[in-house]
C-alpha cells in the first residue's frame, strides 16, 4: 500500500556546486570565497580557508544511502558520490517523481555554517551569492522547487532589503540565525522593521536546525548535542511568544525546521502554567511578558509556529496537542540522515493509525497553506453510500 497523495516535503536540501560561491561572490570577496577542496579522506568545503568538519561531503550526501537507507555513514565522500539531483533540477524532478512527491521547500547545505561567520561583510556577500544561485536553480523546475533565501538580521535594514529582493526573485521563505551574538531576543525592538517586512511579505520565516551565530552544542559529545538540537530553536520559539513579537504582528509565521517535532510537548503546557502563576512576581527577576492579545501563550503557539520532521513518531500521536496545522514532514534529501529513499514508504510506517485527513495535513497540505504554494491541496476520497435492497 502507498499514500493516496503526492508528498510535500517542507524541509529538503541542494548541495552548492564547488564553484558556486567562487564565480558569483563579490570580486573583493574571491580569495576568501567558499570552495571545495579534495583530501585523501575525501572532498570537503573550505569557508575562509579553514576547514569545517561539517563541510566533508559524506556527511552532506551520498549515493550509497540508495543501496542500504539504514547504513552508518562516516565524513568520507567525494563530490562523484553527491546525487546529481541534489544539484541538478532536472535530476530532482526525476528524484521526487521516484519519491512520490510533487513539491518541495529547498534549504542550503553548506551555508548553515556561514551563520556564524565572524566578517558580517564577507557573510552577507556569501548569503547573497548563494540566494542569487538558488532562485536560478528552483526556475529550472517552478512547479516543483521552491527556494529559501538565506537572511543575515544584523543589519535590519541590510536585511529587510535582502528579503524583499529575494522576495521579487521568486524565493518562498528566508531563514535566520537562531541565536544572535549580541544575545539580543527577537522580540527586542530593533527587529520589528524585519518582522514588519516578512509580515506584509507573507514570508514564512525558519529556524533551521545548527542555522545559528551561536553555538548548538554544549557537553562535547555529539550524541548528546545532536539529540538535543532543538533546545536553542524551544528557547528562541519561546522567548518570541513571551515578547509578544506575535500579538503585534498577528500575520507572522514561524518555523522550526529540522529541529524534529515532538519539542512543543515539554513546553506549550508549561507556558501556559507558568503564563498563569507567574505574572505578578516573574518580571521582578527579568523580562515583563508583552503577551496582550488575552491568548494563552500555547494558542499563540498554534497560530503561529509549524515544526517539521522527518521521522518522529512521538510528534504524530501527539498532534492534537502539538497541533495537526502545524506539524509538516520533510525529506531532508540528500543529506545522509534524511527519509530517503523511498520517502512514501518511511512515512506510510510513521502514519500507522492516521487518519488520511491529519496524514494528507501533515504530509503535504499544511506545509501548500504555509508557503501559500501553487499546488492543490490533498483531499480525502468521497464516502461511497449505497442502499440494499
Amino acid at each position: 500500500m502507498t499514500l493516496p497523495f503526492k508528498l510535500v516535503s517542507a524541509d529538503s536540501h541542494i548541495a552548492e556546486p564547488p564553484d558556486l560561491w567562487t564565480t558569483r561572490i563579490d570580486r573583493k570577496f574571491r580569495d576568501r570565497a567558499p570552495r571545495m577542496i579534495s583530501e585523501d579522506e575525501g572532498d570537503a568545503y573550505v569557508i575562509d580557508g579553514v576547514l569545517n568538519a561539517g563541510s566533508l561531503v559524506g556527511l552532506i550526501a551520498t549515493k550509497a544511502k540508495y543501496a542500504n537507507p539504514d547504513a552508518r555513514f562516516g565524513v568520507q565522500g567525494r563530490w562523484a558520490d553527491v546525487p546529481e539531483g541534489a544539484y541538478d533540477p532536472a535530476a530532482r524532478a526525476k528524484e521526487l517523481d521516484r519519491e512520490g512527491i510533487e513539491a518541495e521547500l529547498l534549504y542550503t547545505t553548506m551555508g548553515l555554517t556561514l551563520y556564524s561567520l565572524e566578517d558580517h561583510e564577507f557573510r552577507y556577500a556569501c548569503f547573497r551569492a548563494f540566494n542569487d544561485w538558488l532562485a536560478e536553480h528552483c526556475s529550472g523546475a517552478p512547479k516543483q522547487l521552491f527556494g529559501v533565501a538565506m537572511i543575515a538580521t544584523d543589519d535590519v535594514d541590510r536585511g529587510v532589503a535582502e528579503l524583499e529582493r529575494c522576495v521579487d526573485m521568486g524565493l518562498r521563505g528566508a531563514m535566520i540565525t537562531i541565536g544572535q551574538q549580541s544575545g539580543e531576543s527577537y522580540g527586542d525592538a530593533r527587529f520589528e522593521k524585519f518582522w514588519s517586512a516578512a509580515e506584509s511579505l507573507e514570508v514564512p520565516i525558519s529556524l533551521h536546525v545548527a542555522a545559528t551565530e551561536t553555538s548548538w552544542t554544549s557537553t562535547g559529545s555529539m550524541f548528546v548535542d545532536f539529540s538535543c538540537v532543538f533546545t536553542p530553536t524551544m528557547y528562541a520559539v519561546t522567548s518570541m511568544i513571551f515578547s509578544g513579537l506575535f500579538d503585534r504582528h498577528p500575520k507572522l509565521k514561524v518555523l522550526s525546521v529540522e529541529n524534529d517535532a515532538a519539542w512543543p510537548l515539554a513546553v506549550l503546557e508549561r507556558m501556559d502554567d507558568r503564563w498563569t502563576h507567574d505574572e505578578l512576581w516573574a518580571p521582578i527577576m527579568g523580562q515583563r511578558a508583552e503577551i496582550t492579545s488575552g491568548r494563552k501563550p500555547s494558542e499563540i503557539f498554534h497560530d503561529h509556529v509549524a515544526c517539521t520532521f522527518m521521522r518522529d513518531r512521538t510528534a504524530i500521536l501527539n498532534r492534537e496537542i502539538i497541533g495537526r496545522e502545524n506539524l509538516m514532514w520533510g525529506a531532508d534529501f540528500p543529506h545522509f540522515d534524511g527519509a530517503w529513499p523511498n520517502s512514501t514508504a518511511v512515512l506510510e510506517r510513521q502514519f500507522d493509525g492516521v487518519p488520511p485527513e491529519d496524514q494528507m495535513a501533515i504530509g503535504r497540505n499544511n506545509a501548500i497553506k504555509c508557503y501559500n504554494l501553487p499546488l492543490a491541496l490533498a483531499k480525502a476520497p468521497a464516502k461511497v453510500t449505497g442502499t440494499s435492497a
